[in-house]
């Protein structure tokens, strides 16, 4: 069977040695399994256990199947794909090992009452592992592996749903063929951690105990709920089952899609099934990375692709909580102005902001690039990618026309769409609509004299309005010191490249002026360090930073300031 993973030794006798490790590893696999079972003293007990048990199980007869290396793989499976399964054992291995000490134990406990942390760590979790991953020979078409810091650049990028890349995804007809691309198992890894990121790692886990019929323990249950902004257990796990049901179909129904018409344009169906599965995902996630060299250019005539994958972006940054309203009978069926005056302040709020972001970059950039980006399509194509951009400017990165044509006007409107993202509970990053919506009415109210925000008849709690300005006012301040960092150690790199690189990677969109490639390493660490903090909001970044248990015990006295 052929080597994955990395080759460690050349000598023979090294590399027996290294199997017989790898023997002894799955043995004691084996016997802690064994032992762990018979621990319990009645059938029942044994059948609850391994229920329990029972993706470590699968994953521990694969990683024998490995190690046997005799059992013909099912279905013609590659093996690096047996490789991997190996991997996520024996590092569920170690991972139970170190879960065992005291002083994970009171680290874990310490955790509980921090869920922004626990988002943070798991982010980071993902991140590594998908770097180590990706380092592997067996991810790139020359056989190397990523260098380190190219995978976790890629690694970063499609955990926080990003798009920003300094490897291809797969090869362009037009390109040098010895440029290094990822293989169809980097390609795998890659998708994964964008499924995970958009969906979110503690969400898709938790969600995952619930449909299987689990119970989260109570103080699981708080941390979810405090995540999900969700009141009760109950409530919490409709939205675990609505959230995992809405993302499944929706990139099913996609895929199917995109996988029909790839077939029809003259693709191999097993290629364009993996190519329509992996679009699907990557629109829905928001995330921008494309099996095509050039994204989307070539294909931005083709009316069926674009307005796919324009639906499954809208439908992956409105959020869980939006679509789902949307979606279902009762929400229309007292009639569209009934039904109106029903919905909920945010979901109102997060139509309202999308549909004119939406309509007004459509406008926008079809005027202001109609002789620029946009030059040499006809007339309807030309309606087509402006309203594609406009939908994809803010968390998609997807891109149907050259935005290195783009002109200066529209480069400023890009960044400010890309800076607002998408809404709460999505897939996108920014600063989310909401927020926009919110600060928008309390400069309305401000100019108007009025000591309230109010909206649709409602008044907004001014926790909301003090959280909306903190978010604005801390994106804009990493905004600014990236974009200080990025044209401080990239001399040679135009500033309008690096603006839109900094905002792009803050606002997880991305899309590129070319910056992506001709960073160094420097910049490539700085536009990680803002990928990371887009993805997770810089509000959760500084809460699991700066979080304290409690509150003070006083209060000072008022004290007013005159501003403005």
């Amino acid at each position: 069977m052929a080597k994955e993973g990395y080759e460690l030794f050349e000598s023979p006798i090294l590399a027996a040695v290294a199997d017989v490790v790898v023997w002894v590893a799955v043995a004691l696999s084996v016997a802690g399994e064994i032992v762990g079972l018979r621990a319990h003293t009645t059938t029942r007990g044994r059948l609850l256990a391994v229920r329990a048990l029972w993706a470590e199980i699968a994953l521990l007869m694969v990683a024998l199947a490995v190690a046997l290396g005799d059992i013909a793989p099912p279905m013609a499976a590659p093996a690096a794909i047996w490789a991997l399964a190996l991997f996520v054992r024996q590092s569920l291995v170690l991972l139970k090992l170190l879960t065992r000490t005291a002083r994970y134990k009171r680290y874990a406990e310490s955790l509980r009452s921090h869920p922004a942390k626990v988002m943070v760590l798991s982010f980071l979790l993902v991140i590594c592992v998908g770097s180590v991953l990706l380092t592997f020979p067996r991810a790139t078409t020359d056989g190397d592996g990523a260098a380190p810091l190219d995978a976790i650049f890629t690694s970063a990028s499609a955990t926080c749903v990003t798009g920003l890349a300094t490897l291809n995804t797969v090869a362009d007809e037009h390109e040098v063929a010895a440029r290094q691309t990822f293989t169809r198992f980097g390609q795998f890894v890659i998708l994964i951690l964008i499924q995970l990121g958009g969906l979110g790692i503690m969400t898709l886990s938790a969600a995952t105990l619930v449909l299987a019929g689990r119970r989260l323990r109570l103080r699981d249950q708080r941390l979810m709920q405090s995540l999900l902004e969700e009141n009760s257990a109950t409530a919490l796990a409709q939205t675990f089952r609505a959230i995992f049901v809405m993302t499944f179909a929706v990139e099913l129904i996609g895929a199917t899609a995109l996988t029909a018409r790839f077939m029809a344009l003259g693709i191999p169906a097993p290629e364009a099934t993996w190519i329509g599965v992996f679009h699907s995902v990557s629109a829905f996630c928001n995330a921008g990375f494309s099996m095509f060299g050039d994204s989307l250019v070539s294909l931005s005539g083709d009316w069926i692709i674009n307005l796919t994958h324009a639906l499954l972006i809208i439908a992956g940054g409105l959020g869980f909580v939006v679509v789902s309203v949307l979606a279902s009978r009762d929400t229309w069926r007292h009639g569209p102005s009934a039904s109106w005056r029903r919905l909920s302040v945010q979901v109102k709020l997060v139509l309202v902001v999308s549909i004119a972001l939406i309509i007004g970059g459509t406008v926008l950039f079809f005027f202001l690039e109609y002789n620029r980006s946009l030059q040499g399509l006809p007339i309807g194509d030309k309606l087509l990618a402006s309203f594609f951009q406009s939908v994809s400017l803010r968390t998609a990165g997807f891109n149907t026309v050259d935005l290195s044509q783009m002109s200066r006007p529209m480069l400023v409107i890009s960044c400010l769409w890309m800076f607002i993202g998408a809404s709460p509970g999505s897939t996108g990053g920014g600063i989310k609509t909401t927020t926009v919506g919110v600060l928008f009415t309390t400069v309305r109210a401000a100019l108007l004299g009025r000591s309230r925000v109010e909206l649709w008849k409602r008044t907004l709690a001014s926790e909301i309005v003090a959280r909306a300005t903190a978010i604005v006012a801390i994106a804009a301040s990493v905004a600014v010191i990236g974009l200080s960092l990025l044209v401080w150690t990239q001399p040679d790199i135009p500033f309008e490249h690096l603006l839109f690189e900094t905002v792009s990677a803050l606002g997880t969109v991305g899309l590129s002026m070319g910056a992506t490639s001709e960073l160094d390493e420097m910049g490539k660490v700085i536009v990680i360090a803002l990928m990371f903090i887009g993805r997770l909001g810089p509000h959760t970044v500084a809460l699991a930073v700066g979080q304290r248990d409690h509150d003070g015990q006083f209060e000072y006295p008022e004290a007013r300031v005159v501003v403005g």
